[in-house]
């Protein structure tokens, strides 16, 4: 996420976390709160189905190998800060991320041998390939493991690659900041996936241009930035800084740092648009959510002793989540990507168990990204999720689901429901995806003296990628 906080915005957020506020009166009694849980329950909790299972993922993260992260010393000296090293790797192990695609700039990931990004420490292995390695797994102490794979953000973003793109180092970084359909197939050809970084800043002729295998319908970074909001999503330019400024208060009574996303997180309305625009016109195109975490917007310590941007907290926030037959294979993992077959959830307001989409047609399934025939009498199958481990002390959260046919006329709701199923006849050309909305009401009482509002208001809590229906309808 490169994002400098300006020195108006840092002075006052540093002001609020001094001073705080002194009303405590509406403020719950902490101790009778089940503690906050930091960090996520492995994927497998949220359920499998028809021998696929979810494997937790973030694409769009920057390590040391990016000149602006680490608080824009990731190289002190010339070596790896290993402390700010150490931090990503242990967010990937105690928030339990099963994949990791690493998307760092080209200055500095251009000039390393390939095999150096992985930056690889302890036990760690290298996965092969034909004798080439193509991802690391760390082995974490809590007994998870995670898969770590290469890719770069400039214009575009390529993920999971092979290895670097063809020529010498000067040509590398030509090749990581082109812009152009020839960059996406030198990107192929480095056995990567091509996606597209901050597509609220994209127009739909440009993208269909590209052609790229997906593309962010959200990014943290552009919900937060100033500039950004102001010039993209058409908000208020000081309003996410001003929101996270509450939940920077270490005084007794404080809201929840984790929390701080609910302050500003918004629909990214420009991305999710250019989305439904190249499935409108019948392109495949996966969607994800990007995390765009370089820990280097808010060093300061919140009250639960962890940075305001940290990679632990911002990767806490939401996933892409695949489904596949082998979680812990780096090849099944980018073919779930290449096809679509995965969805976005935002886990802070809790992770989803046993949220399902597919179509079906007598014995015959079809996935998340396949496709099937208008007049093959499918119907989608939807079922809604519920919450993991829910506390019987905290409100229960409201949930529904809706199930959006996008074609060339724009995006219609077609079925709507808190389930605990939901089916709609798949019998018109056109890209059909769900997404679940909850209203939080379980994160209310962590809000301290914010008082619960923030989360009784409904958010988009899961993003599925489409089932393309083809072919002549009835």
């Amino acid at each position: 996420m490169r994002l400098t906080l300006s020195t108006v915005a840092t002075v006052s957020l540093l002001g609020f976390v001094a001073c705080g506020g002194d009303d405590v009166s509406t403020t719950p009694d902490a101790s009778e709160l089940p503690a906050w849980q930091t960090g996520l329950p492995a994927a497998a909790v949220m359920g499998s189905a028809r021998g696929l299972t979810p494997a937790r993922g973030i694409i769009h993260l920057h390590s040391p190998f990016s000149h602006d992260a680490c608080d824009g010393e990731p190289r002190p000296g010339g070596a790896v800060d290993e402390v700010c090293l150490a931090r990503l790797r242990a967010a990937l192990c105690v928030d339990r991320i099963d994949y990791a695609a690493l998307t760092d700039h080209d200055d500095s990931m251009a000039d390393e041998d390939f095999a150096t990004l992985f930056a690889q420490r302890d036990d760690d292995d290298l996965v092969l390939v034909d004798g080439r390695p193509i991802a690391s797994r760390i082995h974490c102490d809590n007994g998870h493991d995670v898969l770590v794979s290469i890719g770069g953000e400039n214009p575009l973003m390529p993920i999971m690659l092979d290895r670097h793109v063809t020529g010498t180092v000067a040509e590398r970084h030509a090749t990581y900041n082109a812009d152009t359909p020839a960059a996406v197939a030198a990107f192929h050809d480095a056995g990567g996936l091509v996606w597209i970084p901050h597509t609220e800043q994209r127009t739909t002729a440009e993208l269909v241009a590209l052609a790229p295998d997906g593309l962010e319908i959200y990014n943290l970074h552009a919900n937060l930035d100033p500039a950004i909001r102001r010039g993209w999503l058409e908000l208020d330019p000081g309003g996410a800084i001003a929101a996270v400024a509450e939940f920077a208060d270490t005084n007794p009574g404080s809201p929840e740092p984790d929390l701080a996303l609910l302050a500003f997180v918004e629909p990214s309305l420009p991305a999710l648009a250019r989305w439904n625009e190249l499935l409108g016109m019948g392109l495949r195109v996966s969607g994800s959510a990007g995390t765009d975490a370089h820990e280097n917007a808010l060093p300061i310590l919140l009250r639960d002793g962890d940075r305001g941007d940290s990679y632990r907290r911002m990767m806490q926030w939401f996933a892409n989540v695949v489904l596949v037959d082998a979680p812990g294979d780096p090849v099944a993992i980018e073919a779930a990507l290449r096809a679509g077959r995965m969805f976005v959830v935002f886990e802070l307001m809790g992770t989803p168990v046993g949220f399902e989409v597919h179509a079906r047609a007598g014995a015959t399934t079809v996935e998340l990204g396949g496709e099937v025939p208008a007049d093959g009498g499918y119907q989608l199958s939807v079922t809604v999720p519920t919450l993991y481990a829910p506390s019987p002390l905290l409100p229960a959260p409201s949930i529904r689901a809706r199930v959006l046919r996008v074609d060339a006329s724009g995006v219609t709701e077609v079925a709507a429901g808190a389930g605990p199923t939901l089916t709609a006849p798949l019998d018109q050309i056109a890209a059909y995806r769900v997404e679940v909305l909850i209203t939080p009401h379980q994160l209310g009482p962590y809000l301290g003296r914010l008082g619960p509002a923030a989360a009784d208001r409904e958010r988009t809590w899961i993003y599925a990628n489409p089932i393309y229906v083809v072919g002549r309808p009835r």
